[in-house]
């Protein structure tokens, strides 16, 4: 994507950013904060947020910010898995082969989680889209984060996911692994003023050291994304592109309505 008005030394507004190059809202220090409490008392944190928030983003940059010596980061993106499987795949990424049977993996899996604490090594467990799981694999989640007594957690699971994620915990049937929550924290779109400094910030990440996008511009992408950031990198994409075609050297009002013309697609 180059022009001669736009030099950018990489795309833009990509989905492709190293943890040290993402903005900081006010909503991800807060998140921030909170789960380095979750993390260091060993226990479950739930995060949600509405699809394009930036969940992932947000949860990615804290745990790349761990003291890797004292912190061990498992991923798990599957999240409909059956309690069986789960184990298994914890297992696989702690590159240890599973056992035959579902209640061997499980105490291994937790001779393992001790094991690491003895050495004074952390699990965390962050899974991803969590509003998928079953209400049975939620349950499980009690014994996760269990060993022999209620008040010794191994490890920390962090469960991301979408708004109805709160909706299927508050179940009755889920009441034991509702209390064992000890952060709750649902991540906010960008507040207004957040808006023009994360997309200043966007185009310095991609080499442009200025702002190409006018106030009116800024004013529409605000109220069109409603502080959403995916929604926010798919307008400034496309009025990008628009301005380009148009060979104009700003990103103007008429461009970032082509731009959420396209989004809209």
């Amino acid at each position: 994507m180059f022009n001669p008005y736009f030099p950018f030394t990489r795309e833009p507004f990509s989905r492709e950013l190293a943890p040290s190059e993402v903005f900081v809202s006010e909503g991800h220090e807060e998140l921030r904060v909170r789960l380095r409490h979750a993390i260091e008392t060993g226990s479950l944190a739930v995060v949600t947020g509405q699809v394009g928030s930036g969940k992932s983003t947000a949860l990615r940059a804290v745990m790349h910010d761990l003291d890797a010596s004292r912190y061990r980061y498992i991923y798990l993106a599957n999240s409909q898995l059956a309690p069986a499987e789960f184990y298994r795949s914890l297992l696989y990424q702690l590159n240890v082969e599973p056992r035959r049977g579902f209640p061997e993996n499980k105490r291994l899996l937790t001779q393992i989680m001790l094991e690491w604490h003895q050495k004074g090594i952390k699990p965390i467990v962050m899974i991803d889209e969590a509003q998928e799981l079953s209400v049975s694999m939620l349950s499980e989640l009690r014994f996760v984060l269990n060993y022999q007594t209620d008040s010794f957690s191994p490890l920390t699971v962090i469960l991301a996911g979408q708004p109805q994620l709160t909706e299927t915990l508050r179940l009755q049937v889920l009441e034991c692994i509702r209390q064992r929550i000890t952060v709750h924290y649902r991540l906010p779109a960008l507040r207004e003023k957040e808006v023009p400094p994360y997309i200043s910030h966007h185009l310095r990440v991609a080499g442009l050291d200025k702002q190409i996008f006018t106030d009116e511009a800024l004013t529409m992408i605000c109220q069109y994304s409603k502080g959403i950031p995916r929604r926010i990198n798919n307008i400034c994409r496309y009025a990008i592109v628009a301005a380009m075609t148009a060979e104009s050297p700003i990103v103007d009002g008429d461009a970032v309505q082509k731009g959420m013309s396209d989004e809209d697609l």
